[in-house]
């Protein structure tokens, strides 16, 4: 975990195809994880991390996960694309702090047109290195241009089809 870090790259995990989260949706493909500290300015005065700053925990993860695929966000806001959040569901089991180490997990939920549905998760990392799930979050997105919902891009979603088979050829 520490090479992980200090290279501020994620890393694949396989594991289950299938998992049911928030009653109704399964992730599809295997994780993919990047690992981080808590930063200071997610705490609040209450010395644990503030619930809202836990999307911005996500959106590290999600940021590294297309980055991952060969597709960094600025590829899509380049284009005047842009993946904005439709509807979300969240659920805090744990609290995080200040200097924890973390990884934020990403799996793809469905793949659409013009949507893409993540599933979030945070874990701890333990001094014992077992990982422990704090919170978890199904986040829908819509590819808008000027508001206007568009197609996700090709290269895009071929990627992403690449990752929920479980990345056996690279497109």
């Amino acid at each position: 975990m520490d090479e992980l870090l200090k290279e501020n790259r994620g890393v694949w995990k396989k594991g289950g195809t299938k998992r049911k989260h928030l009653n109704t949706f399964s992730r599809r493909g295997p994780w993919y994880a990047h690992g981080l500290r808590v930063p200071l300015f997610a705490v609040d005065l209450g010395q644990g991390v503030y619930h809202g700053s836990y999307f911005h925990l996500f959106e590290l993860g999600r940021e590294a996960f297309f980055r991952a695929l060969d597709y960094p966000y600025a590829r899509l806001t380049a284009q005047g694309l842009h993946l904005t959040v439709a509807a979300l569901e969240c659920q805090y089991a744990k609290s995080l702090h200040y200097d924890d180490l973390i990884e934020v997990q990403t799996g793809v939920c469905r793949l659409g047109r013009r949507s893409l549905s993540l599933l979030h998760r945070v874990q701890r990392i333990t001094q014992e290195h077992s990982p422990e799930t704090t919170t978890e979050a199904l986040m829908h997105f819509v590819c808008v241009r000027d508001g206007v919902p568009m197609p996700l891009p090709e290269p895009l979603r071929d990627s992403i089809l690449w990752w929920m088979e479980g990345f056996d050829q690279k497109p």
